[in-house]
């Protein structure tokens, strides 16, 4: 018989802690229901620009919650190890989470398609999330794309446009 899952979110205050368990415990088995989170889909979008990214999809609410994991997911789905470089990453919505390992030059196009694909899809889907790309960098998410109706903003850090000189000279 096929294992179903109960897709629910609640908000847990201090007192209910205290009710389930010690907080490591709790923390340990959450990650784990998260590793075990079904994707439905995955696909690697391709432009003529020479963008690429991954798309993971699915009808669990928690696709997008995989971002939290996401040195695992990249090598569970393109196995390899994360670059040392960080990874682009958009959270459209719920059912989604797109992901590009930087490497190369790739990196630039890739984060404008990424961002104008997150756009469409936070506008176009339940459960939206962020229209934004981040980079995820040494564990930490650092906002560097976002599109609004009145066009493409791209933010970078110093660390990030020192990153991209690097890859533009190479």
């Amino acid at each position: 018989m096929p294992r179903r899952y109960l897709e629910t979110v609640d908000m847990l205050t201090a007192d209910h802690h205290a009710d389930l368990g010690e907080m490591t415990a709790l923390r340990d088995r959450a990650f784990q229901n998260l590793r075990a989170v079904r994707v439905d889909k995955h696909k690697v979008v391709r432009d003529k620009d020479s963008s690429h990214f991954d798309v993971l999809m699915g009808g669990s609410y928690f696709i997008a919650s995989l971002a939290l994991v996401l040195d695992e997911v990249v090598r569970r789905y393109t196995k390899d190890a994360p670059a040392q470089d960080g990874i682009l990453v958009a959270l459209p919505h719920r059912h989604q989470l797109a992901f590009h390992v930087i490497r190369d030059r790739s990196v630039v196009p890739s984060l404008r398609t990424m961002a104008r694909s997150a756009a469409v899809g936070f506008e176009q889907s339940p459960g939206a999330l962020s229209p934004s790309v981040f980079w995820w960098h040494e564990g930490s998410f650092t906002q560097l794309a976002t599109q609004d109706n009145t066009g493409l903003h791209i933010k970078l850090t110093q660390e990030a446009m020192d990153l991209a000189a690097r890859f533009a000279g190479g």
